[in-house]
């Protein structure tokens, strides 16, 4: 284990984190808040530079890194930004419970988008925007900027960085060089974000002034979720709903083709089978969930059931959260295809989170590969993604996780199920945690919270939500004493 690199990386991550909570510090600033709001933000910058500059007092003895340090780096780097993400909103008193700070600060930096706040708006603008800032951060992550920013080693290493932290079973390089390829896709995501920034803004909706823009496009972006009304987006006008539920879905899609459409190169995106699957599971959905709601005449007219049919699909499969309806309230068919969307998730590469398409995908052609060879045992057969052969070793690896994944949901439901809720409460506040998407059913609905969770649950889920973020492995290897032998 080469400590002295984990030790820079850590104290270079601090220093980042200090530097990012000058922002929300503007806000204070801007809307002329209270003195305990400039405090709450100042005291964790100073320590985060304190012990940043501590954590790089002495170099590293050398820039090698191997794929476990990799993974610590990113498992701590998770922990150490939600400690310290917390501290503002326990220093300012808006949330005084350090457990409810800490699962609040979790859900946003895991862009899951729970809530133990009951009455958002009593939050000051200042602890608004950094609840949806800590999306914008961590929907494409704190370690990809700091790839982006940073000199990348001679040996290249840094690739296992990326690995750990970003989302689905593969991640490569766009380009040669890994710091080349963090700006590109920073640069895509500050572009989209912008882009619906202006249209929110500068729509023809009144309630959507700057600050709001602004927030549910951060929230937006980074599949987060995290609203500061109410009832999120339901009482905004029509063509706010459209664009955010757009934007929901694009960001749902591997960044790494945005990038092909920058370059003009359109074949690769339109041979794409996780895009094709992608966008059928979201259109085979809204048909189902419209037709059941119309069945049950739960809305008025057509182009209402369809806007939050679109809107609810869109908002689940990308992990996001935002709601414009009650669906706790929907017909069961409606709501059992949510469920299902939940585990799915969105593509490989992008910020939702979830089980990822792709991952569907190799389960699902693994199990028609199993059934084949039962049928005619002697045939040799292959799976294949993008017409390319998929070796058994990553086969294997979506199965593992799969495993895992559904453990850590069982395992965690059956924890928090101390606090006596309904097993609909308990199997969906899990699950909306583990696929960090937010609201799952019963208490814990659209319109619910997690605030009526006990101390140990909000623990359990905030540690679920950032080893669901981080794709379990990283977090598991933390705990397994081989990973912390130095090496021979």
């Amino acid at each position: 284990m080469n400590y002295s690199i984990i030790r820079n990386i850590l104290g270079k991550i601090m220093i980042l984190m200090a530097f990012l909570m000058l922002l929300p510090l503007a806000f204070c600033i801007a809307y002329q808040e209270d003195l305990i709001n400039y405090i709450a933000f100042l005291v964790p910058i100073i320590l985060l530079l304190i012990f940043g500059k501590l954590f790089n007092l002495k170099k590293a003895e050398t820039s090698k890194m191997l794929a476990r340090e990799g993974f610590v780096i990113v498992g701590f780097t998770w922990l150490i930004i939600a400690l310290f993400g917390c501290l503002p909103f326990i220093i300012s008193k808006e949330i005084t419970n350090p457990f409810d700070a800490f699962f609040e600060t979790c859900s946003g930096f895991t862009t899951t988008g729970a809530s133990v706040v009951n009455d958002v708006t009593a939050l000051s603008h200042s602890m608004k925007f950094w609840r949806s800032f800590t999306h914008w951060i961590g929907g494409m992550g704190v370690l990809v900027f700091i790839l982006a920013i940073i000199p990348e080693s001679k040996e290249g290493t840094s690739i296992h960085i990326l690995r750990a932290e970003s989302p689905g079973p593969q991640v490569g390089k766009l380009v040669s060089k890994m710091q080349v390829t963090s700006r590109i896709l920073y640069l895509i995501y500050i572009f989209l974000t912008i882009s619906q920034i202006l249209l929110l803004w500068l729509g023809p909706d009144n309630k959507m002034d700057f600050f709001n823009s602004l927030i549910y496009s951060l929230g937006t972006a980074g599949t987060g979720g995290l609203a500061i009304d109410p009832q999120s987006l339901e009482f905004y006008s029509a063509y706010s709903q459209y664009v955010v539920a757009i934007f929901m879905i694009i960001f749902g899609i591997n960044f790494t083709l945005f990038y092909f459409i920058l370059i003009r190169n359109f074949k690769e995106v339109f041979k794409n089978e996780e895009v094709k699957w992608y966008f059928s599971i979201l259109f085979i959905s809204i048909i189902i969930i419209f037709i059941s709601l119309k069945m049950h005449n739960v809305y008025s007219s057509n182009e209402l059931t369809f806007r939050n049919s679109l809107f609810q699909v869109a908002s689940i499969i990308s992990t996001t959260g935002y709601s414009t309806a009650n669906f706790d309230t929907w017909p069961s068919l409606a709501k059992g295809v949510l469920i299902i969307l939940m585990f799915f998730g969105a593509s490989a590469g992008s910020t939702a989170g979830g089980m990822k398409i792709s991952r569907v995908m190799i389960l699902a052609k693994s199990t028609v590969k199993r059934i084949k060879n039962m049928i005619n045992p002697r045939k040799v057969e292959t799976i294949y993604i993008d017409k390319k052969p998929v070796n058994d070793t990553i086969s294997d690896s979506v199965q593992s996780y799969f495993v895992v994944y559904m453990c850590v949901l069982i395992i965690c439901s059956l924890l928090i199920s101390i606090d006596n809720f309904d097993i609909q409460t308990n199997i969906t506040a899990s699950l909306a945690c583990i696929s960090n998407i937010g609201p799952g059913l019963g208490e814990v609905g659209p319109y619910g919270s997690f605030a009526n969770f006990s101390n140990f649950s909000k623990l359990v889920l905030s540690i679920e939500m950032i080893a669901g973020r981080l794709e379990l492995f990283p977090m598991l290897i933390l705990f397994s004493p081989k990973t912390w032998k130095r090496r021979t």
